[in-house]
């Protein structure tokens, strides 16, 4: 047999069992790496657990461990002032806390000197943030574990062959597995209990508190797991996690991938390329957003390579084959603990499908553009708190309804902020046209009308184009400040909404008659006046759409950004 498989049950229905997932192919691959074997392990959600395919190990790779031990991960203790004296003197990996801290201080602090001259000092530690989300208050738990590993390392043939006979199958035997190792544990007289601690950090589900899977009562104490199953987590933390502290406070949000299909070596090259994108502490909503979108700007720069486009070609769609998106836990910190007070899924844009290589660059733009536009918003206002949870519910759900909020409160922010000399970045009308009809095809009829059009053209040359014309002197056209408000109040009714629509064009159709009359033989780049045509186009569409679609069509391209337009003039 030249491929093996090995099942992950999904127990918690939370991240740690992506991370026990991941623990274990990064154990694989470092005992393939052992046998000179190429690392072709790849993983598949099959519903009720994650499988996970590879080369066979061979016994000899194993017996070969009692001489050269394995510390996947290169998962290191973490030493501190207080636990320094406690931890084993001879384990080969770990890490020093306040040297890790004090690295931390120095580059940062020259880095805001660098503009003098001086030379930045090495850059942190890639895994700070997981030190610094583990200590204190799951520290010793952490420790222990891995110098529990570190005891045990004499035994290792005996312990993967435990690992490699509980995910043989599923559903995995768990209490064949403590049996298995309590017996070896006698044997060697380790006194290391079958059980340990589940941490937060790795357990979201299995804080102190109500944990129980039973209401038949309460403990403050965290739940107990199979220790070298902890120990993978730990190690899948590290592979497939991402937490930072949330700007501007002492909580904490961590994030980890969902997968549906990856090989390990497109999961590696892609999650190293995220991590780098999201080194920046950020705001809570914000940060889910730009998670889903870093990530998959991570994705369609690896596949954007020549020898890799014929393979994401035949996946087609990222949500769907390849990543679903990103779990995420919010932490409240309490002083020495914290406690985890929400658990979210973020899911990747499902609208990109991926069809052939010229796809990928287009969907490249189109993230970009979403990057751009949620990186404006300062969450601590709260204008910009409604406006981002709308474009994260759009991002993470493909929701029109999502988006069309984002884009009737949009209009109020963008002329306000403008209003104060301050650059507001807009989607592109031909990113937001691909979007809405990538999730609604049918919404192509309306934005290739021509009536439409126009009267979006209108709409733009009354608000944005007009407060643009005005910054710049230019004062010949009125700004119709409330219109996008207005226009969204009115389209609860088909009447009301084709009656306020109509006395605007009327209103924009004179304003245009009046500047040319007034113009005095000057030739300005007059405005195109909207034509009967057009009504009757729109009046057509609202029959068969309804006036609540067609008003948000309107007021989303109304306030859009003109392709053929640089992105300073925003008009």
């Amino acid at each position: 047999m030249d491929r093996e498989e090995y099942y992950i049950d999904k127990t918690s229905g939370t991240f740690a069992d992506v991370l026990l997932a991941f623990g274990w192919m990064r154990v694989l691959s470092e005992l393939h790496y052992r046998q000179d074997t190429p690392h072709q392990l790849a993983l598949k959600d099959d519903g009720a657990y994650y499988r996970i395919t590879c080369a066979p190990v061979f016994q000899e790779t194993l017996e070969n461990l009692r001489q050269k031990p394995v510390f996947p991960g290169n998962t290191p203790i973490i030493i501190t002032t207080k636990n320094r004296e406690s931890l084993p003197v001879d384990a080969p990996i770990s890490v020093d806390y306040e040297v890790q801290k004090e690295r931390v201080a120095a580059f940062f602090g020259a880095k805001n000197k660098a503009q003098s001259g001086e030379a930045l000092v090495d850059q942190p530690h890639p895994h700070w943030d997981i030190f610094r989300a583990i200590n204190p208050a799951a520290l010793p738990g952490y420790n222990g574990i891995l110098s529990d590993w570190w005891t045990v390392r004499d035994a290792q043939p005996e312990i993967f062959t435990l690992l490699f006979q509980l995910f043989s199958d599923s559903p995995n035997d768990i209490a064949a597995a403590v049996t298995t190792w309590k017996a070896l544990d006698k044997a060697a007289q380790w006194g290391i209990d079958a059980l340990s601690t589940g941490q937060q950090l790795y357990n979201p589900d299995q804080g102190k508190g109500q944990n129980k899977t039973k209401a038949n009562g309460i403990s403050i104490g965290n739940l107990d797991n199979f220790w070298l199953l902890e120990l993978l987590k730990i190690i899948g933390f590290y592979e497939a996690g991402q937490t930072r502290l949330i700007q501007g406070a002492k909580d904490r949000k961590s994030y980890v991938i969902v997968p549906r299909e990856l090989t390990y070596n497109e999961h590696r090259d892609i999650f190293n390329t995220f991590s780098e994108s999201m080194k920046v502490s950020t705001t809570s909503i914000k940060g889910d957003a730009m998670a889903a979108l870093r990530y998959t700007e991570a994705l369609l720069t690896y596949f954007a390579e020549p020898t890799r486009q014929i393979t994401l070609g035949k996946r087609g769609n990222l949500k769907k084959r390849l990543v679903a998106g990103l779990y995420a836990a919010f932490y409240k910190d309490l002083g020495n603990a914290v406690a985890t007070m929400n658990l979210a899924f973020i899911g990747l844009p499902g609208w990109i499908e991926v069809r052939s290589p010229d796809d990928i660059p287009v969907y490249q733009t189109m993230v970009s553009e979403l990057v751009k536009l949620v990186q404006q918003f300062d969450e601590s206002h709260s204008d910009s708190v409604d406006l981002l949870q709308a474009l994260r519910d759009f991002i993470s759900g493909d929701s029109l309804d999502a988006l069309f909020r984002f884009t009737r409160a949009f209009p109020s922010y963008y002329i306000g902020q403008r209003e104060r000399s301050k650059y507001v970045y807009a989607l592109n009308e031909d990113t937001l046209e691909r979007m809405i009809t990538m999730i609604e095809p049918r919404f192509a009829d309306i934005l290739k009308d021509e009536g439409f059009k126009n009267i979006a053209y209108a709409i733009r040359r009354s608000t944005v184009s007009a407060q643009y014309q005005k910054m710049q002197g230019n004062r010949k056209y009125d700004v119709r400040y409330g219109l996008g408000q207005e226009l969204a109040r009115k389209s609860r009714y088909k009447a009301d909404f084709i009656a306020a629509l109509s006395d605007f064009l009327f209103k924009f159709n004179a304003e245009n008659a009046q500047v040319m009359e007034t113009s005095k033989g000057e030739r300005p780049p007059y405005r195109r006046s909207v034509q009967t045509g057009d009504i009757d186009s729109i009046v057509a569409l609202i029959d068969t759409f309804g006036a609540e679609t067609i008003a948000n069509l309107l007021i989303a391209y109304g306030y859009a950004r003109e392709t053929r337009e640089a992105d300073s003039d925003n008009a």
